[in-house]
């Protein structure tokens, strides 16, 4: 018997409050619970954190007792998630850059194909940074190295709605990077474990008072280790995803 579809959003949130409000919101407009996840954030913002559950009683509160970086705040948010008794999690960043009124698109695709992990790709206007565009090709071209596929269109988009149960398989397996790389490796890793993607196009606003976590060097050395450990990862699988990838091309 199939299990019951239930969804919630997982919002990492470290020292991001302007746009929580209308992102609750809107997740209340859709009828989604939303699960924050306190990355040790400070005093301020979490009194608006406090806020918003105080006015959105869907809303689920969970406070790190220390900064891990995205990766470990989504990790613990999806483990709330499954013990809620939630079958998927749709992972949206703090700072109100992606368009919720996708949101419908990505629930009808889930619906139709629950096993898949759903997510976006980015379609930017001309506030994005150069850089930012720039680091997306080089990061989607090492994922298809590290998958032998063209399969993941866009790697890095943190708008993308998970299978809670395949996610929480891979994570008693622990993770190679917890920080900015979490948004590349969980993709690969669910990728080598046979999960499908299907990827939808969401807008992404730049705001100049935005604030960015990214660390330009220490971020960009660590996605880097991380492209290397996932290389390696895929020559451990190679027979197998070689295997898999005849396999597809034969039907």
């Amino acid at each position: 018997m199939m299990k019951e579809i239930r969804v919630a959003a997982v919002i990492p949130v470290y020292n991001h409050w302007k746009a929580l409000h209308k992102i609750a919101k809107a997740l209340e407009s859709f009828e989604l619970a939303g699960i924050l996840v306190d990355d040790c954030s400070d005093a301020e913002t979490k009194q608006h954190l406090k806020s918003v559950c105080e006015n959105f009683g869907t809303t689920t509160l969970i406070t790190r007792e220390h900064n891990g970086g995205k990766g470990a705040a989504v990790i613990d948010g999806l483990k709330i998630a499954k013990s809620l008794g939630y079958t998927h999690a749709l992972q949206i960043d703090a700072d109100g850059q992606h368009d919720l009124s996708v949101i419908p698109d990505f629930l009808k695709a889930m619906r139709d194909k629950p096993d898949c992990l759903i997510a976006g790709v980015p379609v930017y206007d001309s506030s994005a940074p150069k850089s930012r565009t720039i680091g997306r090709r080089i990061t989607n071209f090492w994922v298809a190295i590290e998958t032998l596929s063209m399969d993941i269109r866009d790697a890095m988009c943190g708008f993308r709605l998970y299978p809670v149960d395949k996610c929480c398989d891979l994570i008693s397996d622990g993770f190679w990077g917890y920080r900015m790389g979490f948004d590349i490796e969980i993709f690969v890793r669910l990728h080598w474990n046979g999960v499908a993607f299907l990827f939808l196009p969401v807008k992404i606003f730049y705001f100049k008072e935005n604030i960015s976590h990214f660390r330009m060097f220490r971020d960009n050395l660590e996605i880097s280790k991380l492209h290397s450990l996932l290389f390696f990862g895929m020559l451990r699988r190679l027979a197998v995803l070689l295997g898999r990838k005849f396999a597809k091309n034969k039907r």
